[in-house]
């Protein structure tokens, strides 16, 4: 797998932090969603790759795998469950390297260690072991009249079409999963997961508080006191 700098893509420093990234994510997922550039290819690629350096860096645990193992960071805990492994065979059989304890920091590393002790077979091994695909983070935009009711909407995620029933009322940054849907597993492996959040805009003069609306409004003392049918005219 070539090597893909996320960094690079959110045009953040490899010190930035959560405020930073998701500032940066919204702004680059506004500049090139592709409603806004209709038939644009490269918008659309760029989307992809934005995309996916955010759910990759605004996930503390992913980011420092990423930043450990780089490329091979979705294999990270296989690879650290078997330098566990390996670690302990030292301890108890001592290292079979001349002047100590040899360290293998990445798959690839691991891979020549364990064909240069017992052959190709295991380097084929672990090649066919099967690995989970990566989850994808989606950020939807919507106005707050969108969500008055239910509504059906198509997302375009990765070349594949997904029919979304968006529930009246959703919250402003909630989170919905949807299984499956993310990156294809490695070697027949399952599939990541979608997650998609919700950046709903308040476009209106009502405030929002959970499932209700407020407005505050001017009223003329003599329309309330003779009536709330005269009142309504007002609003």
């Amino acid at each position: 797998m070539e090597f893909i700098d996320y960094y690079k893509i959110l045009d953040i420093p490899k010190t930035a932090n959560e405020s930073d990234i998701k500032k940066a994510y919204r702004r680059l997922a506004r500049k090139y969603h592709p409603d806004l550039n209709p038939n644009n290819k490269e918008a659309e690629k760029k989307f992809k790759e934005i995309n996916e350096a955010n759910e990759v860096l605004s996930d503390t645990d992913k980011r420092k795998k990423y930043d450990k193992y780089g490329k091979d960071w979705q294999h990270a805990d296989e690879i650290e469950k078997m330098n566990s492994s390996r670690s302990q065979s030292y301890r108890e059989q001592g290292s079979p390297f001349k002047g100590g304890r040899t360290n293998y920091n990445t798959s690839d590393d691991f891979s020549e260690f364990f064909g240069s002790m017992f052959g190709d077979e295991s380097r084929s091994s672990y090649k066919q072991t099967k690995f989970r695909g990566q989850d994808i983070n989606a950020e939807l935009h919507l106005k707050l009249e969108d969500v008055y009711t239910s509504k059906k909407q198509t997302l375009t995620i990765n070349g594949k079409n997904i029919r979304l029933t968006i529930p009246a009322g959703i919250e402003n940054d909630q989170t919905i999963k949807i299984s499956g849907h993310g990156t294809p597993g490695v070697n027949g492996g399952p599939n990541g997961d979608l997650y998609i959040t919700f950046a709903i805009e308040n476009n209106t003069k009502f405030k929002r508080e959970g499932s209700n609306l407020f407005v505050n409004i001017d009223l003329d003392l003599y329309y309330c006191i003779i009536g709330r049918r005269h009142c309504s005219r007002h609003f």
